[in-house]
């Protein structure tokens, strides 16, 4: 015996399956049966709804992958960058400062800094002593009939003796010259020059266009590596190398030239 229900309009028993009641006539299937073009198509858009939100998944993805790598490359490029522009900066120390003759202490007389020392009025003796008793700088400061040096480099720090003997007004000027950054022939004169600072690391030939003095080199220890009287009454030039941390120092010369060589 077949499976009955009852109509949904009329309420009387038909035959389940049947599509019309054969008492009121009314169509028992549902809205999807009864159309099913409007069903095929409503399925065709939920599928294109699905496919569109997974490939709008799968770019969005693509994206945030591109965004980072694009994000990762840019800070690498900065950190190059920054590495190239990381030049290491002179810092300027020191007050520009006159002395008249006499004897002054560095940290109390003259701040602790870098300076060139030149003569205003006079010519005579410049020495200056580290704390430590080591003599510094040991210079006629002034040229007069053609003795003496017209600029010193020196160091002034804490404790140093500084002495001024038959010069009536001595300026010293805080340095202020950028680090050197390539080699390349360079001019310095009577004083101390740190290699890595003042000049940069290399082979060189030194020589003086006048007169004669002391030319050493002393590497990071402290251990003369060149010890020569360059110009008058020694040699015409000498061959160096100089490496970071070496410190050169001149001594009654007014100018050395520096000229780099393989």
């Amino acid at each position: 015996m077949a499976k009955m229900t009852n109509c949904k309009a009329c309420g009387k028993e038909i035959a389940k399956g049947a599509k019309l009641c054969p008492s009121c006539g009314k169509d028992q299937r549902s809205f999807f049966g009864k159309h099913k073009i409007i069903t095929g198509i409503a399925v065709i858009i939920v599928l294109i709804i699905i496919v569109s939100a997974v490939n709008g998944g799968n770019k969005t993805s693509t994206t945030a992958t591109s965004s980072t790598k694009a994000a990762s490359s840019s800070n690498t490029t900065k950190a190059d960058n920054s590495t190239t522009q990381a030049v290491k900066q002179r810092q300027v120390t020191g007050k520009a400062t006159d002395l008249g003759a006499g004897t002054f202490t560095g940290g109390k007389d003259i701040p602790v800094g870098l300076y060139d020392a030149t003569s205003l009025d006079g010519s005579g003796n410049f020495t200056v002593n580290a704390s430590s008793v080591d003599l510094k700088v040991n210079e006629i400061l002034g040229v007069q009939d053609g003795q003496g040096v017209a600029k010193v480099r020196v160091k002034i720090e804490n404790g140093d003796q500084i002495q001024l003997q038959g010069i009536n007004k001595t300026h010293f000027e805080p340095v202020t010259a950028p680090f050197a950054t390539s080699s390349q022939t360079v001019n310095i004169y009577s004083g101390s020059w740190t290699v890595g600072e003042d000049i940069v690391k290399g082979r060189y030939n030194a020589s003086t266009a006048n007169g004669g003095g002391n030319f050493v080199v002393y590497d990071s220890n402290g251990l003369p590596k060149t010890n020569e009287i360059l110009g008058d009454g020694g040699v015409k030039q000498v061959t160096v190398d100089l490496n970071d941390g070496d410190i050169v120092t001149v001594a009654s010369l007014n100018q050395v030239t520096l000229t780099p060589t393989k």
